[in-house]
């Protein structure tokens, strides 16, 4: 049977907890074992020839170590669990909301007026710009003139009609964008809104995904903005 060492004024000096101050757990056990050993060398040395303190001292600061180091992964594991479970509140409040994310293809609805968003990601003061809008066959069906912007995101819209006026039918559309930035033409990049249909739960440290109408599974982080 293990020797009660509770009542050991060296546990008393160290300032450690005695066995009937700690938990009965498998790190407590050990930190017990531990002791049992340290009082035992202790009690057993030669007091002609002492052991170095140094080395009791080396031990008791390893053991230390370890058992700190464990209760911070303990810690770390449960603060981890709690972003978790944040960021999945989070991502589940976005499901049917409208979100900015870049691409070239968005989805027509049925209705009347302005139906179709999108942001032009301006790198810097930019003129003549436009934005074509074209069918899913390749058609040229409608050009949006935003003329001069400065940096920053520049919002374009479209009511669903051609170059006439003529409503057109629901369905998917691709928009290309470009100005001229320093007195060049260049392809500007384009920005698309869209609903989110349900949100992936990231697992084993992986990020959640947002899966996206018309866009398929997308990090989180790609989002540009939360409409």
């Amino acid at each position: 049977m293990p020797k009660d060492i509770s009542n050991n004024p060296f546990i008393d000096q160290l300032g450690l907890p005695k066995q009937s101050e700690q938990k009965k757990d498998g790190n407590t056990l050990a930190q017990e074992q531990f002791l049992e050993l340290l009082v035992a060398q202790i009690e057993n040395q030669n007091p002609l020839k002492p052991q170095d303190n140094g080395e009791f001292l080396g031990q008791m600061a390893q053991f230390s170590t370890v058992s700190g180091l464990q209760q911070m992964q303990k810690s770390i594991d449960q603060l981890n669990a709690n972003l978790m479970s944040s960021q999945a509140l989070q991502a589940s409040s976005l499901v049917g909301r409208l979100v900015l994310v870049p691409g070239n293809k968005g989805y027509l609805p049925e209705g009347e007026g302005d139906r179709f968003f999108g942001a032009i990601d301006v790198p810097s003061t930019t003129t003549g710009i436009k934005v074509e809008v074209t069918s899913a066959s390749g058609e040229l069906v409608k050009t949006i003139t935003l003329g001069t912007q400065n940096e920053g995101m520049s919002r374009f819209s479209w009511d669903g009609t051609d170059e006439q006026g003529n409503p057109l039918p629901a369905g998917d559309y691709q928009v290309t964008a470009s100005g001229y930035v320093g007195g060049e033409l260049q392809a500007l990049e384009t920005n698309i809104v869209a609903p989110v249909d349900s949100v992936t739960l990231g697992r084993n440290g992986g990020k959640m995904m947002l899966n996206v109408a018309g866009f398929g599974a997308m990090d989180i982080d790609s989002v540009r903005e939360i409409l």
